[in-house]
């Protein structure tokens, strides 16, 4: 059954122990100004309420619809398939030949029999990591750097030693200034500047910009968004100034604990390397000097929600999904 919007939503969204802030209804309000639109669902088993899940639509030339619940739907694993199920039939209305969804479930061959068996099957691509680290906020300042690799711990207070600053700000200009050298150096794409400050406008206080500076320099950057007692790090990175003083290593240090003090306490780093060797692999080296969890989801699966449209969303919709929901 169709779900609340807005406020409402939210409410349904934390009540179910579950949230993710690609389900919350400010994420749709960003992706909205892109041509998403959002449709929420109530799941049920009877009298028992399942779960929920916001899907983005976004309509393409040839009546084509693309279908995508982006770190959904909210579920036990159990529930997964006949929730999928659900969710396409309820979306066949909407000329969907497809449905995209990549929850936070881990994987296991009975989970992914039980999806093939109900119509689903791995997608075959991606939109967003299947490994991240996830940072235990309940645990002590004291507790968390001890579990810290040496070499972090030894640069967190290199840097603290050497007046390495740390401020939040809201002035974009800064904070997109760092990334853009980082993009460059990189090779990575950036938003432009009417995204982020869609950001900005759609979580409110929720969203923290944070940066690193030594002396007057800026030379790091970090975007963090905390709902109810979790965060996640969307973008960030160092500038390659003041190497010597290790200034991210204590951005990122600050970034915990500013969100432990807010009440997190599952702190999601957003994204380890998905092959050994990839683009990744240097950053993940950095990420799990904090020390922390691994955690690997299931993955993306899709499902045929209008038959005869489903050829053409193996053949190109699924990929021009995962290009243009990023």
């Amino acid at each position: 059954m169709r779900a609340g919007e807005g406020a409402a939503w939210d409410e349904l969204l934390r009540a179910t122990g579950r949230g993710h802030l690609l389900q919350s209804s400010a994420w749709a309000t960003v992706k909205q100004q892109s041509g998403w639109a959002a449709r929420r669902f109530l799941l049920e088993d009877g009298d028992r309420r399942a779960g929920v899940a916001q899907v983005l639509l976004k309509a393409l030339p040839l009546g084509l619809t693309l279908a995508y619940a982006a770190r959904g739907p909210l579920v036990a694993a159990a529930d997964l398939p006949e929730a999928l199920r659900a969710i396409g039939a309820a979306l066949a209305a909407e000329r969907c030949a497809g449905l995209l969804a990549d929850p936070e479930v881990p994987p296991s061959p009975e989970l992914v029999a039980a999806l093939e068996r109900s119509g689903a099957r791995p997608a075959g691509v991606f939109v967003q990591p299947r490994r991240t680290l996830l940072i235990d906020l309940t645990r002590s300042a004291e507790e968390l750097l001890g579990a810290m690799r040496k070499k972090t711990r030894q640069y967190i207070h290199k840097a603290e030693r050497e007046g390495v600053i740390t401020e939040e700000t809201r002035d974009l200009g800064r904070f997109l200034a760092v990334l853009t050298r980082v993009a460059a150096r990189d090779r990575f794409g950036l938003h432009d500047r009417s995204y982020f400050e869609r950001l900005l406008a759609a979580f409110g206080d929720a969203i923290h910009l944070t940066m690193s500076r030594v002396g007057s320099e800026d030379d790091g950057a970090l975007l963090a968004v905390h709902l109810g007692d979790r965060a996640w790090e969307l973008y960030g990175g160092w500038s390659g100034a003041h190497g010597e003083s290790r200034p991210f290593y204590l951005l990122k240090w600050r970034s915990l604990m500013a969100m432990k003090q807010r009440g997190v306490v599952r702190y999601d780093m957003w994204g380890l390397s998905e092959n050994q060797g990839d683009d990744l692999a240097g950053v993940e080296n950095f990420k799990l000097g904090f020390g922390g969890e691994v955690a690997t989801w299931i993955g993306a699966f899709d499902r045929p929600v209008i038959a005869p449209l489903y050829p053409l969303w193996r053949i190109a919709g699924r990929r021009r999904l995962a290009a243009a929901a990023r």
